[in-house]
């Protein structure tokens, strides 16, 4: 009785182990099956593109050989172009020449024909002139004689005209010895004339040597400062600064003294002598450009009118000063360095005639 709920409870796996070890053989030998079978087309499959591949190659191969030799047909194709495009310009410019001598002789052609044309015509005209002077011919004749008379009267005429230019010529020539006695005359009024403005400046000439004195010795032992001719010479740096037209205080005390001197020495002229004490503005060649002057006449002028104001304002008459700027264009010495440059920087006095 134990025994038997003893078998009862107890479970036998072994037949299950088996099915199991059964299905999964059966499951491993299909797999196998199947992957040999795999194995198989694929092969044949590889197979099957390798010959085509290498059917492939050779194709490659063969029309890699045929590419070559067309490369090789194309050059010498290319050459043949080469040489046909030049062959071709060659023909075309002969081309060209041949159409411009064509087009040449076309118009030659053209103005021959015009010309054969024009001959034509003038002979028809010439065969109809010549009959008509042949008809004209007998009306000269009779004119003749009456162009006979005409000659004789214009032959007495011509004479007549001879006698009358004799007489114009001599009367031309009494008129040039005139003439010539009349040069003489105005040579003579001439030599007059710069004798009287000579002493005109004769007069002045001694009046500026007294101002020229009176002014050295005002100035004294100045070396910057020069006579040259009939003018003083000042550096513009004496009365102004670099591109300013500002009197400096040393610039002042100087046109002082000369303002002094003028007018001890215009007490002394006499009123008959007309003359002007001029004042003269120069720069150098370097330009100026700034708020108040654009160029260098602009300068040397505003330059000039200030020492005329100051002057005036130390009591010289307005009628008596000119104000003058040359700029650049009047340079004492053509060079180009800074010795050249302060000097053709100055201001020119000169005491002359108006």
């Amino acid at each position: 009785m134990r025994a038997s709920r003893k078998n009862l409870y107890e479970i036998n796996i072994w037949p299950g182990f088996v099915d199991v070890l059964g299905t999964l053989l059966i499951v491993t030998i299909f797999t196998v099956l199947i992957s040999a079978v795999t194995q198989i087309y694929f092969n044949d499959q590889l197979e099957v593109k390798r010959g085509e591949i290498s059917s492939l190659d050779s194709q490659i191969t063969s029309l890699a050989n045929q590419l070559n030799l067309l490369d090789i047909e194309k050059k010498k194709i290319d050459k043949k172009f080469a040489k046909l495009t030049l062959e071709y310009k060659g023909l075309d410019k002969q081309k060209n020449k041949l159409d411009e001598s064509l087009s040449k002789s076309q118009y030659n052609l053209k103005v021959k024909d015009k010309e054969l044309s024009q001959i034509i015509d003038e002979r028809s005209g010439l065969l109809s002139k010549i009959q008509k002077q042949n008809a004209e011919l007998k009306d000269l004749s009779e004119t003749k004689e009456k162009n006979n008379l005409e000659i004789f009267e214009l032959n007495r005429n011509v004479e007549k005209l001879n006698k009358r230019l004799s007489e114009l010529s001599k009367l031309l020539i009494s008129a040039e010895e005139e003439d010539k006695k009349n040069k003489v005359k105005i040579e003579n009024l001439g030599k007059k004339l710069n004798q009287a403005l000579a002493g005109k400046l004769q007069e002045l000439s001694e009046y500026q040597s007294i101002f020229f004195k009176k002014i050295k010795k005002a100035l004294g032992d100045r070396t910057d400062i020069k006579v040259q001719g009939d003018r003083f010479i000042f550096p513009s740096e004496i009365f102004f600064e670099s591109g300013s037209d500002i009197i400096q205080i040393e610039g002042i005390e100087k046109l002082s003294e000369i303002a002094k001197s003028l007018k001890e020495i215009s007490e002394k002229i006499p009123n008959k002598i007309d003359w002007v004490l001029r004042i003269d503005g120069h720069t150098d060649r370097i330009p100026i450009f700034n708020e108040k002057f654009n160029s260098n006449w602009h300068l040397s002028s505003s330059r000039a009118i200030n020492i005329v104001k100051l002057l005036i304002e130390n009591g010289i008459s307005p009628n008596r000063l000119v104000a003058a700027g040359f700029g650049e264009y009047s340079p004492l010495v053509n060079e180009e360095n800074d010795d050249a440059y302060k000097k053709n920087r100055r201001i020119e006095i000169k005491l002359t005639r108006r």
